[in-house]
């Protein structure tokens, strides 16, 4: 179980990165100190956030149900924390 939490917390890192920077996110919310990620780079770390989940394949089945408990969860998380305050 700990092998499915720490690759979640592998998940979590690009994936606070896909949201910080977010264009649509930024829109919404009138941001504009910061440039948002190209569609390349938005790839890429959605690729590095479900590299993980397709390790932990090989590892246990239960593992990747852990994994993908664990990343929607802090995925939520984050967008709760990252939403613009009205």
């Amino acid at each position: 179980m700990s092998v499915a939490l720490f690759a979640a917390l592998l998940s979590a890192l690009p994936l606070t990165w896909l949201a910080w920077r977010d264009p649509k996110r930024m829109r919404v919310s009138g941001r504009r100190d910061r440039a948002p990620l190209s569609s390349r780079i938005r790839g890429l770390l959605t690729l590095c956030v479900l590299v993980p989940g397709g390790v932990l394949a090989f590892y246990s089945a239960a593992a990747v149900l852990i994994w993908l408990g664990a990343v929607t969860t802090v995925g939520w998380a984050i967008s709760e924390g990252l939403a613009p305050r009205r």
